[in-house]
């Protein structure tokens, strides 16, 4: 039953939307900007839940999407001492990612288009520690370009939900730096170093939602 009712609000959400954003594009056409957020089955997303600024028109909309967040992964790892016996110890890495979009849309009818644009994906990492003692500051910078599917309802009152059911993305270039901070320099390190900040691929997403208004 409850799933039942679940889905019948869904479909209510989903067609009230459709028909509230009857003239999608005209509304567009209307705005000038508008401002909202952005989050999805992403990586980058939903860790930096960026901020989305738009210049929307009938055919394209062009935008400017930044955010920044930190995810933490926590490792455990079990240590013997002859006094005290087995005893874990519990390690916590921080990782600062930081999203920066030049965004496009171009619509083919009232609502469905085609999401576009280029990207620059920065991960830091700060106290990143060897396992000779050395530790060392991470800093990797990615370019891709993204490309998606979706639909994107204006409404008449003056807000917009955007759903891109599917985005690619294509790496373009990237750069790793890192910077020692304490410990006794060796080749093996700063090479462990750059190997952990560059075992990255291009970041895609599916069910991605961008929601807000416009004025």
């Amino acid at each position: 039953m409850i799933r039942k009712l679940s889905i019948l609000c869904l479909s209510i959400m989903f067609f009230g939307s459709v028909a509230w954003a009857a003239d999608s594009a005209g509304n567009r056409k209307d705005q000038t900007v508008r401002l909202g957020m952005k989050s999805g089955i992403h990586l980058m997303y939903l860790v930096t839940s960026p901020f989305v600024l738009e210049f929307p028109g009938e055919d394209f909309t062009i935008g400017l999407v930044y955010g920044s967040g930190k995810l933490e992964s926590t490792q455990t790892s079990t240590t013997y001492d002859s006094d005290s016996g087995y005893s874990a110890v519990s390690i916590t890495d921080t990782w600062i990612f930081t999203t920066s979009e030049l965004t496009g849309r171009y619509y083919i009818g009232n609502s469905f288009n085609i999401p576009f644009g280029v990207a620059m994906y920065t991960i830091q990492k700060n106290d990143w520690k060897h396992s000779d003692g050395t530790i060392w500051d991470l800093d990797y910078k990615m370019t891709q370009l993204n490309l998606g599917l979706g639909n994107e309802w204006t409404y008449d009152w003056g807000g917009y939900l955007g759903i891109d059911y599917f985005q690619g993305g294509s790496k373009l270039s990237d750069k790793v730096t890192v910077k020692q901070t304490s410990g006794t320099a060796s080749a093996s390190s700063e090479s462990s170093a750059e190997k952990e900040s560059t075992d990255i691929n291009a970041f895609g997403g599916a069910l991605i939602v961008t929601f807000g208004f416009g004025f």
